[in-house]
């Protein structure tokens, strides 16, 4: 009789056992991941030698996965921001989206549409953020170009002070960008090109971030567009030292040709990205032509008249918007 009731506890306790190894191993792979080397890399120097061809080793995952997006003077959302906060919602499945903006609260009903959203209760979250108006000492322009300087600087502000990926307001994520939370930091950079500052993965810590920042130092353009955010660091840092990042060359943002993809196409290209920066505010320079008397360009689309673009980013935004797809 000892010997039945040593055998069925025996098989208890490795029938215990059996059901603890198949619970552990469906926990979320990223956070158990993303968990375990937590801890390292924390000093920018810490990242001396590290391999951004590869990644970590073990192909671990150091970039936090949390979605950054910044919005200086905008309480309403535009139907493209919801669509690409939508997109980034339900193709990363970040554990935070932070909207950093200087103003109290949001309104409209994009934004209602955004908060109505399956999922994204406990997710999104309101950070506020002073706009900067200043880098080492240098004004930055008060006409012109300002609120698009001051997001470049506030974006490397918000990696070094969290972590994750940060996104334009009309960037959108197309698929999970986890393969390149185990980089330091990874961007596109096109070849004979210079980076691309729409889509960013990186960690706190990562070396290029600070590098770029001090690029600014006593060489502020005040009227350039692009130059500080992307020429300048790409002629000085990237160019002499690439392995700081992680070089995505195609499908990451941008490419020649992509606005062409989006707006005249109905190819089915744009599944073939990681991310797509869809020059919402370029419409004008970068497509030249319309597709039918109804279909015209450039335009500010909204959930009615994208009905009338049979287009690769009509597609998009069917994928993540909610919307009456019938004429």
């Amino acid at each position: 009789m000892k010997r039945l009731c040593y055998l069925c506890l025996f098989w208890m306790a490795l029938s215990s056992i059996a059901v603890y190894t198949v619970l552990v191993s469906r926990v979320d792979i990223s956070r158990r991941l993303f968990t375990a080397d937590s801890v390292l890399y924390e000093h920018p120097s810490e990242f001396q030698g590290f391999d951004n061809v590869s990644g970590t080793p073990d192909g671990c995952y150091i970039v936090p996965n949390i979605v950054h997006f910044i919005r200086f003077g905008l309480q309403e959302f535009s139907f493209v921001d919801a669509v690409c906060v939508l997109a980034a919602l339900k193709n990363q499945k970040p554990d935070k989206i932070f909207v950093h903006t200087d103003v109290p609260n949001f309104y409209g009903r994009y934004w209602k549409v955004i908060l109505s959203t399956p999922g994204v209760v406990g997710v999104i979250e309101l950070k506020y953020m002073r706009v900067p108006d200043q880098i080492y000492g240098q004004t930055l322009n008060n006409m012109g170009w300002r609120k698009y300087h001051a997001s470049d600087i506030a974006r490397l502000q918000i990696l070094m002070k969290y972590g994750g990926i940060y996104l334009d307001n009309d960037s959108y994520i197309v698929q999970s960008l986890d393969n390149f939370r185990k980089y330091e930091m990874a961007i596109g950079w096109l070849p004979r090109g210079n980076l691309s500052n729409q889509v960013i993965v990186a960690h706190k810590n990562a070396r290029f971030l600070r590098e770029w920042l001090l690029t600014y130092k006593d060489h502020y353009d005040r009227t350039g567009w692009y130059y500080n955010a992307g020429i300048r660091p790409t002629q000085v840092v990237l160019s002499k030292r690439p392995e700081l990042v992680h070089r995505v060359s195609r499908r990451f943002a941008e490419y020649y040709g992509v606005a062409e993809m989006l707006y005249l196409s109905k190819s089915g290209a744009w599944l073939d990205h990681y991310a797509i920066h869809l020059y919402i505010n370029h419409m004008k320079a970068l497509v030249r032509r319309n597709l039918s008397s109804e279909a015209t360009y450039p335009v500010v689309f909204d959930e009615h008249n994208i009905r009338l673009y049979p287009v690769n980013f009509r597609d998009m935004v069917y994928d993540v918007y909610p919307i009456n797809r019938t004429l």
